[in-house]
């Protein structure tokens, strides 16, 4: 069983916040939060005070991901496993969890460098339900978290024994294929929870860490409003409508104002307990998911 229950939140390094505040919340129909300034964008799409931020600087990259665990006992046996295997890390500031909106949490960087914030105990707010800034049914959140990431490492078969021996990831599924839009491509997929995956990683020739991010919604049409928005608004669409050959996701991808691309998804594969057989694919889509 993992430690790690979900994907919590993410940071994003932007230069253009006006335009992510457009692509999150008029095309996405995220929220955009009260507690947002013009250096930190901070958007909501559930009860929780914020999911995805997006502070000013230079790097057009994933900068933090944020993991929760269930409680003290699982953050407790998650440090010992560093300890353990020699890994750094150090428990954040009274003033850090505070400003994550955390009961407590800790701090590293993972094998490939990306930094992780490993917290329990995150502030949610049923009293300030969640408001979309366009007509929308919501996003699949909850026990299955913010939604899923594709992470472009340079040793994947590495960043995969981490977040399997230290937090207790499950690996769901490989896929191996040749004709990634036009390259080689292969994907690690690995889950914490109900959702197929929470985190894939692979090795592909782009200068960032974040392949992408997936927001799953609960109505069908609202991927196909949201695509509409996507071209209303001037985004570039980067893949065509398609379903995913092992986590069943219809979806579409879309590229944000850091050219990161973000996958907007419906009727994602939810996995049962006992289903522990790890599969191969040689390709990504049962149909459609065309590069463009």
């Amino acid at each position: 069983m993992s430690l790690v229950k979900r994907l919590a939140y993410v940071e994003i390094e932007a230069t253009d916040l006006e335009r992510w505040a457009v692509f999150g919340s008029e095309v996405f129909g995220c929220e955009r939060a009260e507690s947002s300034t013009c250096d930190c964008l901070k958007l909501r799409i559930d009860a929780r005070p914020w999911r995805i931020m997006v502070s000013r600087g230079p790097k057009e990259d994933l900068k933090t991901i944020g993991l929760e665990l269930a409680d003290r006992a699982g953050l407790q046996q998650v440090c010992a496993r560093l300890e353990k295997a020699g890994h750094p890390f150090r428990m954040a500031t009274r003033d850090e969890c505070a400003a994550r909106g955390v009961y407590e949490m800790c701090l590293l960087t993972d094998p490939s460098g990306i930094d992780l914030e490993l917290s329990y105990g995150g502030l949610t707010q049923p009293q300030q339900p969640f408001c979309a800034a366009v007509g929308h049914g919501g996003f699949v959140t909850g026990e299955q978290g913010l939604g899923h990431l594709m992470l472009v490492v340079d040793d994947p078969l590495r960043v995969q024994q981490f977040y399997g021996e230290i937090m207790g990831f499950i690996t769901s599924d490989y896929v191996s294929t040749r004709n990634y839009g036009g390259l080689a491509g292969d994907f690690i997929f690995m889950r914490c929870n109900p959702r197929h995956h929470t985190l894939a990683f692979g090795s592909l020739p782009i200068p960032r860490r974040l392949g992408h991010l997936m927001l799953q919604v609960n109505r069908i049409d609202d991927v196909g409003l949201t695509l509409d928005r996507v071209h209303a608004h001037g985004f570039r669409q980067t893949r065509s409508i398609g379903r995913h050959v092992n986590d069943n996701m219809l979806s579409f991808y879309v590229e944000s104002p850091s050219r990161l691309q973000f996958e907007c998804g419906w009727g994602g594969l939810e996995m049962a307990p006992d289903d522990t057989d790890v599969k191969l694919f040689d390709v990504t889509s049962v149909w459609g998911h065309k590069h463009l």
